[in-house]
């Protein structure tokens, strides 16, 4: 009886350690998730800065 409530306890401790990855690794999906829809968007503002920076020294080039 004694080796069966052991085994029994092992499992348990076992499915905990389980659950807490399980919540970990659904923590770090979404913070990637939401990192990687950051770093998207900086990216585009970024290339639409420069878009306007060359567009607009292409036209004083022309102007002059």
């Amino acid at each position: 009886m004694r080796r069966a409530q052991g085994a029994i306890e092992y499992l348990f401790m076992i499915a905990a350690a389980l659950i807490i990855i399980a919540v970990i690794i659904r923590y770090l999906r979404e913070t990637g998730e939401t990192a990687g829809e950051q770093a998207n968007q900086t990216v585009a503002e970024v290339g639409e800065l420069i878009s306007e920076g060359i567009s607009e020294a292409i036209s004083e080039a022309i102007s002059k």
